[in-house]
């Protein structure tokens, strides 16, 4: 054997940082059309609905905020809002959406970014980098 190979993992804390913030920024990054090339507008709630999927739900079914907003071409947009998000009929909402197929469209906010179901799988990879980064750090 002529030298020792280092098999260790270290992690610098600028990277560590680095990659936390890519992780965390996952869900924002993932709807960067829309957020670029949209169109931005206000929504009004105009109702609540229990939405059952699956026909079975243990914790019964989830409520959507119905939300309501007129295109620039003077279409009447109607779509479900974050998944349990508690708004009083009548909140005025920022809503962004495509032009060219306005039913592709979401609340402009953090909440509605890091609850949206896309976000589970930047949840699970946060959790399974910071299992990684504890496991390998360097101990004092």
């Amino acid at each position: 054997m002529k030298g020792k190979v280092d098999i260790s993992h270290h992690v610098t804390t600028k990277l560590f940082w680095f990659i936390t913030l890519m992780i965390l920024l996952l869900p924002i990054t993932s709807k960067y059309r829309l957020l670029i090339w949209g169109s931005y507008t206000t929504g009004v709630v105009v109702g609540e609905e229990n939405v059952r999927y699956f026909g079975f739900s243990v914790f019964g079914p989830d409520k959507y905020p119905v939300i309501r907003f007129t295109t620039t071409d003077g279409e009447i947009i109607q779509f479900y809002g974050p998944e349990n998000f508690e708004y009083p009929t009548g909140s005025v909402l920022k809503v962004v959406y495509n032009p060219k197929k306005p039913t592709d469209c979401m609340v402009f906010s953090i909440g509605a970014f890091y609850t949206h179901p896309k976000a589970i799988v930047p949840g699970i990879l946060f959790i399974l980098w910071m299992a990684f980064y504890l496991a390998f750090r360097a101990k004092k």
